[in-house]
């Protein structure tokens, strides 16, 4: 059965800086004890008007987190769920963080350029004190600036930007039922996410239902004596939000059973409304996620991964239909640089019109932590639409992550 060692060329292991010694000794204790301002109205330049009219919308995927989904996650088809680790664990799959030793606090950072949505965050992450429990808290930050297109009563075409805002904290539990063979997992969260406007008088408004509101993940994995990996993630199984509207972002206009956003004091014709880069899917939808990992070399330097999710939310209101996406990854780690690759396919929308295709990769750079040393963990990556619907969307993540190995 292998493990993620805290030595040799894995690396795998990080504290919590200068105070992760008293952090730790503390947590062994207990564990063996019995958006910005939106800018105004504002006519839209012919080419943005031709772009507008070309695309529709630039969803992020609808993962654990709208703000950050971790850079090995990005890089490997978003997903790789059954071999991640560490704080990428943390976020995608808690139930991996107990297959590998580890103390360490990472910042990182996530750009979804069409949409300038911005993803800030820093997860601090402990399997390193207790064989058996391991323990993480985040905080995730997100920011963007989504524009759309619409006519005004006199026929003439207009702009707005909104400000899209998200707050999530976090604090992830994984116990290992049976050492390095069984870890169940559960994740409780504040998460708040809004969409809002200023109309020409300077007034806030809503354009989508705030969610502030108390969410829950849970996460089930299973190691084959080393061989393979399987993990099942269920996400804001509490907590779920609908999407900012339902409409169908090939058409012009809703039907009876769709929903357009909320524009008070804007004068607006409803049915010229381009949602362009709103996200059309759900910030935090109810997800269902399955992770299938394969060791050919029997050692964690070299995964072969196979992920699908479902996603309840996005759709469901108005199409009655269950998103799904399906992909491939693959991670080898060259000495201190791990390589990594993915491509996956997005059902997305109600139609086979509606499906997209990604391609997904990232290099990164390990310097293992010697005992009473520190390291570092420097990773890029980056997600592409290749085909499908719709614009072609590129998506970038890195992180810069130090890690220190305590002599405790």
């Amino acid at each position: 059965m292998y493990q993620r060692r805290t030595d040799g060329r894995d690396g795998a292991v990080g504290v919590l800086g200068f105070f992760g010694g008293r952090i730790g000794r503390a947590y062994a204790r207990f564990a063996m004890a019995p958006r910005p301002r939106a800018r105004p109205l504002s006519r839209a330049p012919r080419w943005a008007v031709v772009a507008a009219a070309v695309g529709a919308f630039s969803p992020i995927a609808a993962h654990a987190s709208p703000a950050v989904e971790g850079t090995r996650n990005v890089s490997m088809g978003n997903g790789a769920i059954a071999s991640t680790y560490g704080t990428n664990a943390a976020i995608a799959n808690p139930a991996a963080m107990s297959f590998a030793q580890q103390f360490s606090i990472e910042p990182m950072y996530q750009l979804e350029i069409r949409s300038l949505r911005n993803g800030v965050g820093a997860v601090v992450m402990d399997s390193l004190n207790n064989a058996r429990v391991a323990l993480a808290l985040g905080y995730l930050f997100m920011r963007g600036a989504p524009k759309i297109y619409f006519d005004d009563s006199s026929g003439e075409r207009k702009s707005l930007t909104l400000s899209h805002f998200g707050h999530e904290a976090f604090a992830a539990v994984s116990v290992a039922v049976v050492k390095q063979w069984l870890s169940v997992a559960i994740k409780p969260k504040y998460q708040y996410t809004s969409l809002r406007y200023r109309d020409e008088e300077g007034t806030a408004h809503n354009a989508h239902d705030k969610l502030n509101f108390f969410g829950l993940d849970m996460a089930v994995g299973v190691n084959f004596a080393g061989w393979a990996a399987l993990h099942v993630v269920g996400n804001n199984l509490v907590g779920s939000h609908g999407p900012a509207y339902t409409c169908d972002p090939t058409k012009v206009g809703c039907t009876a059973s769709q929903r357009e956003l909320s524009l008070d004091g804007i004068d607006a014709d409803p049915a010229t409304i381009d949602h362009n880069t709103v996200s059309r899917l759900s910030d935090y939808p109810l997800l269902l996620g399955h992770g299938l990992a394969v060791f050919p070399l029997h050692n964690p330097n070299f995964s072969i991964n196979f992920d699908g999710t479902y996603d309840f939310t996005s759709y469901r209101e108005s199409d009655k239909k269950v998103r799904m996406t399906y992909g491939g990854s693959a991670e080898f780690i060259a000495g201190p640089v791990p390589i990594r690759a993915g491509s996956y396919w997005d059902s997305m929308g109600p139609g086979k019109a509606d499906d997209r295709v990604y391609v997904t990769g990232g290099l990164g750079y390990v310097k293992p932590a010697k005992l009473g040393g520190v390291g570092v963990d420097v990773g890029i990556g980056v997600r592409q639409q290749v085909a499908g619907f719709g614009p072609k969307e590129t998506f970038l993540a890195f992180h810069v992550g130090l890690r220190i190995r305590p002599d405790l």
